[in-house]
């Protein structure tokens, strides 16, 4: 736009000088009045088109940067387009977004667990997800726990599908190196008739969450006779051989998930599930 700018004013300032030499028969006044015309008109449009120039110029970035248009436009996608590593889809939220006073300890994205392994499709420690209405029920007990002393710690909330083929394939690998810790006595395809491990998981619906409690005073967990993922019968709710403390403990966990929608499962103290509407569908996105 400025090349144009400057080619009007040469155009003009060639009239002007075309007129200036005319013949001195051509009446001086018409003459004159002719070098005035244009000369103000070469300054007219040249001061018109500069200003179109900059009316159409790009804005200078609000950091006081010289970024290249190609920059401006990346950036421009990347507020357009959410980084997919804090994108949850649609119906899904972050379990601390509503109860941030929630402790979580994600075992399977450590070698802390029944397979000894970091468990594919989780790359966080603390990101428990949910389905919205789960993770808003949850928040509700927390509440509740924390009026009494307490707080929920959670061990496990969304597992993708991809996390639920890696138990699968965990069960036909030859490796028993966690046998003596998780599942004594037991052999690797019985899991799955007993019911501890499943080929499907109420986990990838967004719905179900391993927890237990924590006393706020002393930050440590509740004793509940039993640890987290040992597939045995201590870790039916109502086993035998609990001390009547171990028992209130998991009673108290309970009722309080209870209180909110969350039914218990009876083979596993730690395992409640929140009624999801609307026909919800596995999903397998990765937890982070």
């Amino acid at each position: 736009m400025l090349s144009f700018a400057i080619a009007l004013i040469v155009l003009f300032a060639a009239l002007v000088v075309v007129l200036a030499v005319l013949p001195a028969s051509r009446p001086s006044a018409l003459r004159t009045a002719s070098v005035w015309v244009a000369a103000v008109a070469a300054v007219t449009l040249a001061a018109m088109s500069v200003i179109v120039a900059f009316s159409t110029a790009p804005p200078t970035p609000v950091d006081g940067g010289s970024g290249t248009a190609e920059q401006e436009q990346q950036g421009r996608e990347a507020i357009a387009q959410p980084s997919e590593s804090n994108h949850l889809p649609a119906g899904f939220s972050y379990v601390r977004d509503f109860a941030p006073g929630i402790e979580v300890q994600l075992r399977y994205a450590t070698t802390d667990n029944f397979t000894g392994q970091i468990v594919d499709g989780y790359e966080s420690t603390d990101a428990a997800i949910m389905r919205t209405e789960a993770a808003q029920a949850l928040a509700l007990v927390q509440e509740d726990l924390e009026s009494a002393g307490y707080g929920l710690l959670i061990y496990d909330a969304f597992r993708p599908t991809r996390a639920v083929s890696f138990f699968v394939d965990w069960s036909n690998s030859a490796d028993v190196s966690t046998m003596a810790e998780y599942y004594p006595g037991l052999e690797k395809p019985g899991l799955f008739q007993l019911g501890y491990i499943a080929e499907k998981s109420g986990h990838s619906l967004g719905g179900t969450v391993d927890v237990t409690l924590v006393d706020q005073r002393s930050g440590e967990p509740l004793d509940m006779g039993g640890a987290f993922d040992f597939f045995g019968e201590i870790s039916h709710y109502d086993a035998a051989g609990l001390s009547e403390a171990q028992m209130e403990n998991r009673r108290l966990l309970h009722d309080a998930m209870a209180a909110h929608g969350f039914a218990q499962y009876p083979l596993e103290w730690w395992h409640y599930s929140f009624t999801l509407g609307d026909n919800p569908i596995p999903e397998n996105f990765v937890v982070r």
